[in-house]
């Protein structure tokens, strides 16, 4: 979703040419320095590295730094098919200036002429043509300097190369500069001539710049920003093959996101307890597969195939002791003979202290797997099979990338393979284990339950998409009949839905079905793997929607589960007194007291296993999430992160970006929030980007930005309601009840606040109410509608919200202090204590400032003034302008009130400055609703001033305030009395001073 609450925020990374160029600052400042210093002396540079490095885009910006500074560009690009052809290179380079050949000696045109073919004639020789091309750059460089870029000079023919070297020796007079870019001369290709042979491109004169790979700061800045959907055990893996290389970094994830549903190997695969790797097949596509294709296919058979067999086979396989004996059973040619091709082939190396074959650069493994028939990879997986113990987990992994067709014995052992994974935490990769278990199995029915219960761990997991391809041919499978096992089926499909496409309906209408006890023994297993998983699940479905099909299905299973699953029914359940019995009466198992949450909270989280994630971590992190204690639970997530990808990440990242929101991180909020909504909607991850669309309602409402939160009603608003995700749109309702109060519309407040409930009803099961509470009592108080706001309180009381956390009981405190009278300091006083009260500094701000607007009211300017100053610093802080500005009104009126000026004397000399301005307003024929707006006070204090006025003027009805008032202007109060009141303003304008010296200051 682009809405306006999108300004000001790039999208992570920046432009695409700035991701390219991550960690390439050197290289960019030496391009700069020759740019900038071309009209003094012409100059060259030489980058130099493998390919992939960024070569080429580093060409590219130089191209367009030089053009937007208005100097001419000549460019080249080597092509292999051009390196035999004479001048081919220098060709492209001088075409632009063949009209001004007419400068050049007969000599020099004719020679240049026929070097580039515009022409008949016997060969030129090298000099000739070099001082030709020297004379015309020069011409076209006095009359606009000129830069020239060559791209892939290891592909340059060797005489062009000769030319660009005697440019470089003689361009120093000129406005020129020469920007080259090669590989490497040690890593060959093909048949191709080499740069010691075309002339030594690397030796040219000049700069010479090695790229070399990214470190791994660089590198996984660079993935994350070009692709956050990215698991992290997947990320590991493009990190480790990409080796530092910004082309692979950028093309592997996305050559793997196509390939995935085809290929479940893909997944993650951990190491094993010895240590060694399982192969490691990525798919490259056609560009980074020929990186090193040539240089790979010019070895024999033999060598290669054995460096396939290294490539396939992880650490096992690399070591120089099994990969000769290896050799013995799989190739005919001796091992020292492949040993030396090995070394000379500068694509790999044999180091024998260390018994280990190393790769120049990890992406030659995945070239070699590349470029391999799928008959060479199955053959190199046979010969590590028979090579590997017969106990060997890899041994199976082996033995199934090396059989074409279905092997019931083998998928059985997959199989087992895969559930011992998922047991141990590692979903993701078990996912894999158990589709390829699936393909292997020969019966339709057990293909297709193993294609569902790897859909269930590909989504326990967070891989959604290849969940959902599982799900689609376990489907395909089982037609016409729903796929078996039930509980798996249902719990993939739910959770999919709502992922991607924001939809809880699946969740609801299967998820308690699966629930209900299965009748066969395997049914029951599937179920009790699922319980907290699926009890997680409609918990979440739960908050967001307030269906009760869900919460139904919750009451009657969490007794079945762990304290977690108890826990987090209950801390989510919200304020409800007769939710205990109510529960009890369906078959539930005791509600936990809500005053034991938090503490049995962090009990369970200490007893979690260490460093490791479990179903009941995600139920802990979420009740945490409902108690608004993410922070303090902070570590429950490390373990996800870790190991999830971006669907998980990013529902993590919004609970932390709440609770940024809540400890008054408002920045760092709403940042998360706006990259957190544009990445999920880029990846069609629609439950995620509402929920960050939430976050970032929640900043744009404190900060009183209308605009932006209309902006999100499309999601918030309209789609949440057509997707059931009701308690979605109430919150909006909340959010605009806290935006019309900071700009001080009390009324529209109140209409907001009473669409989400009546006065003296808590909403049953309503997961955010105490985070409108504040604004509901606010409003209601704002609006002359205090006995309304009082009822509510008590309602709260009963219902026990403050008992559910620290925070809740803060907003129960600073509710009630809203919700006082006048002259009632105890409860402000109560929030100001209140243990750590700090820790939530906008709430806090508020009652502040409302403290400080009843203290002036009643003439008590110093504390008053204390107690908006501080709110006012706080709502700076905090960036949120209504609300300052509140602040600020609040402190020019103790200025105006305590200092009144001396040529302005009261309406009449009995009536304070406060009441002679009340009684103008209301001889005017305002209301006291009216009154109140313009100088900023409750109805209820406007009617009590008045109450004191008409004694003072002697009137019983509010007709008479104005004749009383013409009467004083017009001379008929005793000047006695004026001198009196006089005096009176007088010491109380002193006394004020007195009580705050710095009043003039506290702006």
């Amino acid at each position: 979703m682009e809405a306006d609450f999108m300004r000001g925020g790039p999208v992570a990374g920046g432009e695409r040419g700035a991701e390219e160029l991550a960690g390439r600052d050197e290289q960019l400042a030496a391009i700069d320095a020759a740019l900038a210093g071309i009209a003094a002396a012409g100059t060259s540079v030489l980058l130099r590295g493998d390919p992939g490095m960024g070569k080429t885009a580093l060409l590219k910006v130089a191209e367009t730094k030089a053009r937007d500074a208005g100097l001419r560009v000549l460019r080249m690009t080597g092509a292999e098919a051009e390196a035999g052809l004479p001048f081919a290179a220098l060709h492209q380079v001088l075409w632009p200036l063949l009209d001004d050949t007419q400068a050049l000696s007969a000599e020099q045109r004719d020679a240049l002429e026929s070097a580039l073919g515009v022409r008949e004639g016997m060969p030129p020789e090298g000099f000739t043509v070099a001082g030709a091309a020297l004379t015309l750059l020069a011409h076209a460089a006095a009359r606009r300097p000129v830069v020239v870029l060559l791209d892939d000079l290891q592909w340059a023919d060797p005489s062009s190369v000769a030319v660009f070297g005697y440019l470089r020796r003689h361009l120093a007079p000129l406005p020129l500069v020469l920007v080259g870019a090669t590989r490497h001369a040690a890593y060959p290709s093909g048949d191709a001539p080499t740069p010691e042979e075309n002339g030594d491109a690397e030796s040219l004169p000049g700069r010479l710049i090695d790229l070399e790979p990214l470190d791994e700061r660089q590198a996984k800045r660079l993935l994350r920003t070009l692709h956050p959907w990215l698991p992290d055990t997947t990320r590991w893996r493009v990190l480790r093959a990409a080796g530092g290389n910004p082309l692979a970094l950028r093309e592997l994830p996305a050559q793997i996101r196509r390939a995935a549903p085809d290929h479940p190997a893909l997944l993650a695969a951990p190491a094993t307890a010895d240590g060694t790797e399982p192969f490691d097949e990525l798919p490259l596509g056609t560009r980074l597969g020929s990186l090193y294709e040539d240089g790979l296919r010019a070895l024999p058979d033999s060598t290669r195939r054995m460096l396939l067999v290294a490539a396939v086979g992880g650490s096992f396989a690399q070591r120089v002791s099994a990969l000769r004996d290896m050799a013995r059973d799989g190739v005919t040619t001796p091992w020292t003979e492949i040993h030396r091709r090995i070394d000379a082939s500068g694509l790999a190396r044999v180091d024998l202290m260390r018994d280990l074959v190393l790769f120049h650069h990890p992406l030659v493994r995945a070239c070699l797997v590349h470029i391999a028939s799928p008959a060479e990879r199955r053959a190199a997986h046979r010969l590590l099979a028979r090579a590997l113990p017969a106990a060997s987990p890899q041994r199976i992994t082996h033995l199934a990338a090396a059989t074409v067709g279905t092997d019931a014995r083998l998928a059985e052992l997959l199989h087992a393979q895969a559930d011992g994974m998922a047991a141990q935490g590692g979903d993701a990769e078990a996912a894999g284990m158990m589709a390829r278990a699936a393909g292997l199995s020969p019966d339709p029915a057990t293909r297709a339950a193993r294609l569902v219960a790897a859909s269930g761990m590909a989504a326990r997991g967070g891989r959604l998409r290849l969940a959902v391809e599982l799900l689609a041919g376990a489907e395909a499978e089982a037609r016409p009949e729903k796929p078996e096992p039930a509980a798996p089926y249902a719990f993939a499909l739910a959770y999919t839905r709502l992922q991607l496409d924001g939809d809880p309906t699946p969740a609801l209408e299967l998820l308690p079905g699966a629930l209900e006890l299965p009748a066969s023994p395997e049914g029951r297993e599937h179920r009790a793997g699922l319980l907290e998983p699926m009890l997680f699940m409609l918990i979440v479905v739960a908050v967001h929607t307030g269906d009760e099909r869900a919460w139904a299905a919750v009451d009657r299973h969490a007794g079945d589960a762990t304290e977690p699953a108890a826990l987090c029914r209950r801390a989510w359940a919200g304020p409800c007194p007769d939710q205990g019995a109510a529960g009890a009466r369906a078959g539930a198992a005791p509600a936990v007291d809500p005053d034991d949450v938090p503490q049995r909270l962090r009990e369970a989280v200490a007893a979690l296993p260490a460093d490791r994630e479990t179903p009941a971590a995600w139920l802990l992190l979420w009740a945490a999430a409902a108690i608004d204690a993410v922070g303090e639970h902070a570590a429950l997530a490390s373990p996800f992160v870790r190991h999830h990808a971006f669907a998980t990440q990013a529902f993590i990242e919004s609970l932390r970006a709440h609770d940024d929101f809540l400890h008054g991180r408002w920045d760092a909020s709403l940042a998360t929030a706006r990259d957190g909504a544009k990445t999920s909607a880029a990846h069609g991850y629609a439950f995620n980007e509402m929920l960050f669309l939430q976050n970032a309602g929640q900043v744009l409402a404190a900060r009183g930005d209308g605009e932006a939160l209309a902006a999100l009603e499309p999601v918030l608003g309209q789609a949440a309601r057509e997707r059931n995700m009701l308690r979605v749109a109430e919150r909006l309702h909340g959010l605009r009840a806290l935006c019309a109060l900071g700009h001080g519309r009390a009324e529209d407040a109140w209409d907001h606040a009473r669409s989400l409930t009546a006065p003296g009803v808590i909403p049953p099961r309503s997961a955010w109410f105490h985070l409108s509470l504040v604004d509901w009592i606010q409003a209601a108080v704002d609006s002359g509608h205090r006995p309304d706001a009082l009822r509510h309180l008590r309602a709260v009381t009963a219902a026990g919200t403050a008992r559910a956390s620290a925070h809740h009981a803060f907003l129960v405190a600073v509710a009630e202090a809203l919700a006082g009278e006048d002259g009632a300091d105890q409860p402000f006083e109560a929030v100001y204590a209140f243990p750590g009260a700090e820790r939530w500094p906008f709430p806090l701000a508020r009652a502040r400032l409302a403290h400080g607007a009843r203290l002036r009211r009643r003439g008590l300017y110093g504390p008053a003034a204390a107690r908006c100053r501080a709110a006012l610093e706080t709502f700076t802080r905090l960036g949120t302008a209504p609300w300052a500005a509140q602040a600020a009104r609040e402190l020019d009126a103790m200025r105006a009130e305590s200092e009144p000026p001396d040529e302005t004397p009261p309406s009449h000399p009995l009536l304070s400055a406060q009441e002679s301005r009340i009684a103008e307003l209301a001889a005017q024929g305002l209301t006291n609703r009216q009154i109140g707006e313009r100088l900023g006070l409750s109805p209820r204090t406007i009617g009590a001033h008045l109450y004191k006025v008409f004694p003072k003027l002697g009137i019983t009805t509010r007709a008479g305030i104005a004749r009383a008032l013409e009467e004083t202007r017009a001379g008929g109060a005793q000047g006695g009395s004026r001198g009196a009141s006089q005096a009176s303003g007088s010491a109380l304008a002193s006394a004020a001073r007195e009580e705050i010296p710095s009043l003039g200051k506290i702006r």
